[in-house]
């Protein structure tokens, strides 16, 4: 079944499950902006998926910094007229115990995916409530649902963004703005040590199987709305 073509900015998305997710949605069709801190690796992206006969838009954009993500925003509702799909995919971690975790380690962490996600929300749900309609994904991690050793910091930042965003979901029900929270385990991407990646490389799940869930879980008919979503590798948590 054919259907309109959608705006689709996806932050975080020169690599990992971002990189799948612009890489998915623009195999169906939707109009996607991607966006990272790193040019060289969003350039390569854009080339792989213009190599397949599709396209997609690129720029930088350090979650962190709020003019950035704002410009970013700006100039996607200039040249499009609307974002139909936020996906709040940037994220960063350090896997470090409570105790030896710095606090420039901390800001960085928190910044990144707490604030960063509140910044690009912020920027974009006001057109998708004129509008009334929209859909925010969020990235998170099964890590806000359990507790993993070394992940203090990260845990916190993603357990407070879905807090967050259970309240956004509640107060913009009624407005056609839909918030989806997804949860993915143990993905094979560079947030991994290469260590790490080359032991657990047959347990954890691949980014192109998180990204088809994304994708499916956002063609779903208006009036429904998939809240939240829990994909984990067969076997559960990898054990070192």
């Amino acid at each position: 079944m054919r259907r309109e073509q959608r705006v689709v900015w996806i932050t975080g998305a020169s690599s990992g499950i971002g990189e799948s997710l612009a890489e998915t949605f623009s195999s169906y069709g939707d109009r996607v902006i991607a966006t990272a801190r790193r040019q060289s690796l969003l350039f390569a992206l854009r080339g792989r998926i213009r190599h397949r006969g599709r396209d997609c838009e690129v720029g930088v954009c350090d979650m962190r910094d709020e003019r950035a993500v704002l410009r970013v925003a700006r100039n996607i509702l200039k040249s499009h007229k609307r974002i139909d799909i936020l996906v709040n995919n940037a994220g960063v971690t350090y896997f470090k115990d409570f105790l030896r975790t710095s606090i420039k380690e901390f800001d960085a962490v928190i910044e990144t995916n707490l604030r960063g996600l509140f910044l690009a929300t912020n920027a974009v749900v006001p057109s998708m409530v004129k509008r009334g309609e929209g859909l925010v994904v969020n990235m998170l991690s099964f890590a806000s649902k359990t507790t993993y050793t070394k992940s203090a910091v990260y845990s916190a930042s993603k357990a407070g963004a879905e807090a967050m965003m259970d309240v956004l979901r509640a107060e913009v029900r009624g407005r056609g703005v839909r918030v989806l929270n997804i949860h993915p385990g143990a993905v094979l991407t560079p947030m991994w040590a290469a260590a790490e990646r080359k032991k657990f490389a047959g347990t954890m799940m691949k980014p192109k199987q998180v990204a088809e869930i994304v994708y499916h879980a956002t063609t779903q008919p208006r009036g429904l709305m998939v809240e939240e979503i829990i994909v984990r590798p067969q076997l559960g948590d990898i054990e070192a």
